[in-house]
C-alpha cells in the first residue's frame, strides 16, 4: 500500500481467525540490557513494575518525558542475562539514544540485536499448537507476556508471548542465518502466510494501541489505552506526578475509543472526526474488517463525545463510538 498509516484490510485475515497465520514482513527492534545495575536503572526510567519480573516473565511499558508524555511503548522481558526489550517501527532508532541521555555511571550496557536476529509474528487459535508441531513438542502452553526458547528448523528461537490481539499472538526472534529455515519449518507445521495489513486488522478489533499510529509524544498514556502500563504505587520514575495526579483526578481530557463507520472507503489517518462542525479528534488507525463486514478505526477523542453509541462524522460517513473490542 502507498500510504502505511491506512490499513485497509481488504484481504481476508482468516489464517489469524481460523488457522495460525504467518507474517515475515515486521519492522522490531530487539535489544538487551545487561549489567549489574539493569534491573533498578530501568525501574527508575520506565512506567511499569519492573524490579520484580521473575525470569522469562515480561510486561509493556512506556518511557515518558517530565510531562508524563509517551517516548516509548514497548514490551520489556527479564532474562537470565538481564533484559530484552522489544520495539515496533521507528522507536528502535530511539530506543538507544533516549536511554543514554538519563544514563550516567550506573553499570548498564544496552545493546541492538538487530545484526544477530530477525523478527516474524505467528497468530490465530493454532499458532501454540503450530508451534508444537514445528518444535517436536507436545501440548505446548505458551503463557501471555513470558518468553521461551524452541528448536525450530534446527536453530534455537525465542518465542515472546504478546497480548495485541484477541487470539493468541508470538514474536518470533530467529538467528538472521536461519530465517528461511524456521519458516519453512512452520509453513510445514500448518501455518499459513499472512500480511502485517491483516495483522492490524485484528488489533483494530480488539483495540490494542500501536507506535506511530495509537501512540506517539503528543500522548499521555490514560489518552491512549495504555493507563495500566503506568503504575502509581511504585514510587518514582519518569513523569510519575504527572501519571499520579492524573489517576486521582481520573479525567484524562481525552480517551482511546473505537468507530465502526458507514460504508467501506477506509479513512485516512489524520482524518477530522467530527461533532457536527467540530473536530473532536482525528482517525489514528482504520481499517475495513471482514469480520463483521464494516470499516472500523480508532481515535483518541475528548471526553465528552467518548460515551458508546454517540453519533459523529468522518468526512461524509457517519461514525458511531464504540467499546473495544470492535468485532
Amino acid at each position: 500500500m502507498s500510504d502505511p498509516f491506512v490499513m485497509e484490510g481488504l484481504e481476508t485475515a482468516r489464517p489469524f481467525r481460523e488457522g495460525a497465520a504467518l507474517v515475515t514482513d515486521v519492522d522490531f527492534g530487539i535489544f538487551s540490557i545487561t549489567g549489574k545495575d539493569a534491573a533498578s536503572f530501568l525501574h527508575r526510567q520506565l512506567s511499569n513494575e519492573i524490579r520484580n519480573l521473575e525470569v522469562d516473565q515480561g510486561v509493556p511499558t512506556c518511557f515518558l518525558n517530565r510531562e508524563g508524555r509517551i517516548l516509548l511503548y514497548f514490551t520489556l522481558w527479564r532474562t537470565p542475562e538481564g533484559y530484552r526489550a522489544l520495539l515496533a517501527g521507528k522507536q528502535k532508532g530511539d530506543f538507544i539514544p533516549l536511554l543514554d541521555r538519563v544514563l550516567f555511571a550506573e553499570d548498564v550496557r544496552i545493546q541492538g540485536l538487530s545484526e544477530s536476529l530477525t523478527a516474524l509474528i505467528l497468530g490465530g487459535p493454532n499458532a501454540g499448537s503450530t508451534l508444537s508441531r514445528a518444535s517436536g513438542g507436545v501440548g505446548l502452553e505458551l503463557a501471555p507476556h513470558r518468553v521461551y526458547s524452541l528448536n525450530l528448523g534446527g536453530a534455537s528461537v525465542d518465542v515472546y508471548s504478546v497480548d495485541w490481539l484477541a487470539c493468541p499472538t508470538y514474536v518470533l526472534a530467529p538467528p538472521t542465518g536461519a530465517f528461511e529455515q524456521v519458516v519453512d519449518s512452520l509453513l510445514s507445521a500448518g501455518a499459513t502466510r499472512s500480511t502485517l495489513e491483516a495483522f492490524h486488522v485484528l488489533r483494530i478489533e480488539k483495540g490494542s494501541p500501536w507506535p506511530e499510529f495509537e501512540v506517539d509524544e503528543s500522548m499521555i498514556p490514560f489518552e491512549c489505552g495504555l493507563g495500566e502500563v503506568a503504575s502509581v504505587t511504585k514510587g518514582c520514575y519518569v513523569g510519575q506526578e504527572i501519571i499520579s495526579r492524573m489517576h486521582h483526578l481520573g479525567k484524562p481530557p481525552r480517551l482511546l475509543v473505537g468507530l465502526v463507520i458507514e460504508g467501506q472507503a477506509v479513512p485516512e489517518r489524520g482524518a477530522p472526526v467530527l461533532a457536527g462542525t467540530t473536530e473532536v479528534g482525528k482517525v489514528l488507525s482504520a481499517a475495513f474488517s471482514d469480520h463483521i463486514d464494516r470499516v472500523l478505526a480508532t481515535t483518541s477523542i475528548r471526553r465528552k463525545f467518548a460515551q458508546p453509541g454517540t453519533e459523529l462524522q468522518v468526512g461524509e460517513m457517519k461514525a458511531l463510538v464504540q467499546p473495544f473490542p470492535l468485532a
